[in-house]
C-alpha cells in the first residue's frame, strides 16, 4: 500500500535521481530543418486546398453558426461536440472509460493539462477529437456546459499558416493555438507572449491545455519517447506551479491497429504537481501499471507522492523543468504502452 505523504517524514527522502528525465537531442542542422520545414509547409498547403476544394460545400450553416457562437455560452459546447464528433470520424477505438476517469476529469474543480503520444501526424488530431467528443458528453450529460473549462490544442503554427483563411479561422475558434515549433531559431517573444496568454486563461479556470510534448521531434519515429519529449511542456508546468496550489497533468496513450482494428486511448491517471516553497511534489500517477520503470517506482518508494530531490537534496530553480519533464515523459510512456496493450 503506498503512504500518503502527510505521514512520512520529509527527512527521510531519498528517492534516486530519475534517469528517465525527457531531453532534446539534436536531430538536425538548423539549415536542413529549415529547408524540411520549408518542403513541409508547402505540402500541407496543397493538401489542405485540395481538400478545400472538395469539402467547402459540406456543414456551411454549422460552421457559419459556430462562428458567431460565444465561446463562454452553452452553445459553444454543444457545437464544439458535433464538430469533433465529425473530425474525429473513427471506425472503432478502445478506451478505458470503465476506469471512470473522464467522469474524474469532468468534475474536477481544476483545469487540466492533456499531454499525448505524438506517433501518427494524420491520426492524432482524429484521435484528440474523439476524446474532446466524450469530455464534452459529460459536461452536457451532467450540466457543466456553461462552467466547464474550453479546448485550448497547441500546435505548430505552420499547420494554421497552411489552412485557408476560414478553415484557420474554424480551427482558432476550437481552440487551437499556434506556436512557433522550429527546433532552431524559434521565435521565443512571440511564444512567450503566447504562452503567457495561456497560462492566464488556465490559472481563471477557463481552459483545459493539449499538447504534443514530442513536437517536431515526433519525426524521429524509431527514437524512444525520452529523446524525443521537449520540456517546454515541464517548463509551462513550473511556471503554473508558481501561481497556483497545484497543477492537474493527464496523460493520454494513443495507439493505432492493423486496418480492419481498432484504434486505442488510454486515460492515464493524473499526475498533480503542487509547490512548496521553491520545491515540487509530484504525484505517482501511473506507478501501479505493470508498465512503469523499476526506476521510477523506486523514485517514489511506496508513496503516494514525493519532493523532487536528488540525494536527499529537493530540487529547486532552472533544474526544475527536467525532473518534471521526466515524471511527466515517463507517464505518458506508460500510457502509450497501455493503449497498445489494449488492441493487441
Amino acid at each position: 500500500m503506498l503512504t500518503p505523504i502527510n505521514q512520512i517524514s520529509y527527512n527521510n527522502y531519498k528517492p534516486c535521481k530519475p534517469n528517465f528525465q525527457g531531453y532534446n537531442p539534436v536531430p538536425f542542422a538548423a539549415p536542413v530543418e529549415k529547408t524540411l520545414r520549408n518542403v513541409e509547409f508547402a505540402g500541407r498547403t496543397i493538401i489542405n486546398r485540395f481538400f478545400d476544394f472538395f469539402n467547402k460545400n459540406k456543414h456551411p450553416e454549422l460552421y457559419e453558426k459556430f462562428l458567431n457562437t460565444d465561446p463562454k455560452s452553452t452553445e459553444y459546447i454543444h457545437i464544439l461536440t458535433r464538430i469533433s464528433q465529425m473530425f474525429s470520424n473513427q471506425k472503432t477505438v478502445e478506451i478505458n472509460l470503465e476506469s471512470n476517469r473522464l467522469e474524474q476529469i469532468a468534475h474536477t474543480k481544476s483545469p487540466h493539462i492533456f499531454i499525448m503520444n505524438h506517433d501518427n501526424q494524420s491520426k492524432d488530431p482524429k484521435m484528440l477529437a474523439f476524446f474532446n467528443t466524450l469530455l464534452n458528453h459529460i459536461y452536457l450529460r451532467d450540466g457543466l456546459e456553461q462552467t466547464c473549462p474550453r479546448p485550448r490544442i497547441i500546435l505548430n503554427e505552420d499547420i494554421l499558416l497552411s489552412m485557408s483563411k476560414l478553415n484557420r479561422t474554424i480551427f482558432e475558434k476550437l481552440g487551437a493555438v499556434g506556436i512557433d515549433a522550429s527546433l532552431y531559431g524559434s521565435d521565443s517573444q512571440a511564444n512567450a507572449r503566447t504562452f503567457f496568454k495561456l497560462i492566464r486563461e488556465f490559472l481563471n479556470n477557463q481552459v483545459n491545455i493539449f499538447i504534443f510534448p514530442e513536437g517536431k521531434n515526433a519525426i524521429r519515429k524509431k527514437a524512444p519517447l525520452a529523446e524525443k519529449f521537449q520540456l517546454g511542456i515541464a517548463e509551462l508546468v513550473a511556471k503554473i506551479t508558481d501561481k497556483t496550489p497545484e497543477v492537474n497533468v493527464t496523460p493520454l496513450g494513443f495507439a493505432y491497429g492493423k486496418k480492419s482494428g481498432a484504434d486505442s486511448i488510454y486515460i492515464g491517471e493524473t499526475v498533480t504537481l503542487k509547490k512548496h516553497g521553491p520545491h515540487i511534489e509530484a504525484s505517482s500517477g501511473n506507478i501501479t501499471s505493470p508498465f512503469a520503470r523499476t526506476e521510477y517506482k523506486d523514485f517514489f518508494a511506496g508513496r503516494l507522492s514525493a519532493v523532487l530531490t536528488e540525494k536527499s537534496v529537493p530540487i529547486e530553480g532552472r533544474e526544475l523543468p527536467n525532473y518534471i519533464g521526466g515524471i511527466l515523459c515517463e507517464n505518458l510512456r506508460i500510457c502509450k504502452e497501455e493503449a497498445i496493450a489494449a488492441i493487441k
